[in-house]
């Protein structure tokens, strides 16, 4: 049984005329009564009656006609979800994001891209950078936002979408709170509390080569798995930090931000995806944010340059 047969019956079912019908599917009449023979000998009655004033359905070509419309619709939708998911507009996509990122950049792109599709489905979860390589890793993240640096990934397609500068961050009430600009050199001997290795080790090796670069050996009073948990200890005196400026822009806590005037390299946050699992919908997302971020990147540096000096996040 062909489709194009059904196709041909439920246009004569609509029109109760072979010429009309062979007009409108543009054949023959000999070729729509063949199909049409050819059709009922695969369902093995008749399905017209017809003779020279009229064609009518037989009660079993009323009985086809209905279900051979309902099935012929659903095979349409899958033909239809099928080409949309071989081109990247249906599916399910798997997100990971730090929490910086979900701030900076998730909420915006999502939204974007599920206003061109619709039809693709979105899960978010905050999770941090070590979690999303091993789960990229594995096939069961598809998009990864995560901290970087994550050191040499072969399986990985990773791209810096985002930076921004580091800040030294001290409670507002700390001796330097008044002050524009800071060096490093004049938190020696401070306490600092630092970002846990086992969840970014190349973020944490980072902090802590910029402060060794500095001459600093901190003395480190805790650890934490996330970077906006670190202001929050800086809002409880547990001691001092660097971080990237806009967790402090985003926070309540009662912390300011200072200018860090050594050279030091910028925060930066990459798109990740596998090098072996990629889905169509993966690669268009991908695509999307790539261009998206593409835009705003030149203002993302302005602001980077132009750092404001030592700001309150709150107070």
């Amino acid at each position: 049984m062909e489709l194009r047969q059904i196709r041909s019956f439920l246009s004569i079912a609509e029109t109760l005329h072979f010429g009309r019908t062979a007009e409108l599917i543009h054949i023959s009449q000999p070729a729509l009564s063949l199909q049409i023979r050819a059709l009922e000998e695969e369902v093995g009655v008749r399905l017209l009656e017809r003779n020279r004033r009229k064609t009518t359905l037989t009660a079993a070509g009323l009985a086809f006609r209905d279900d051979a419309a309902a099935a012929l619709s659903q095979l349409e939708q899958a033909i239809r979800r099928a080409r949309l998911a071989a081109s990247g507009k249906l599916g399910l996509l798997r997100i990971g994001f730090v929490s910086t990122a979900g701030n900076e950049l998730v909420a915006d792109i999502v939204r974007q891209f599920r206003e061109l599709y619709p039809e693709v489905e979105v899960s978010l979860r905050n999770i941090l950078t070590a979690e999303q390589v091993q789960m990229l890793e594995t096939g069961s993240l598809d998009i990864g936002f995560l901290r970087l640096p994550i050191g040499v990934q072969w399986t990985l397609d990773v791209v810096t979408v985002h930076r921004e500068p580091f800040v030294l961050v001290v409670p507002s009430s700390h001796k330097l709170a008044k002050r524009k600009r800071v060096r490093l050199r004049e938190v020696s001997g401070e306490n600092f509390v630092m970002y846990e290795r086992t969840w970014a080790p190349g973020f944490h090796d980072l902090m802590f080569g910029i402060l060794r670069d500095a001459g600093i050996v901190p003395n480190v009073t805790q650890t934490v798995g996330e970077v906006p948990t670190l202001i929050s200890l800086v809002h409880s005196r547990m001691g001092i930090t660097i971080a990237p400026l806009s967790v402090v822009e985003h926070s309540a806590a009662a912390v300011v931000a200072c200018e860090i005037l050594d050279r030091i390299p910028m925060s930066e946050i990459g798109l990740a995806v596998s090098k072996r699992f990629r889905a169509p919908v993966v690669d268009n997302f991908r695509s999307f944010a790539l261009k998206h971020l593409g835009h705003s990147r030149n203002a993302l540096e302005l602001i980077s340059i132009s750092l404001r000096p030592c700001r309150k996040a709150h107070s």
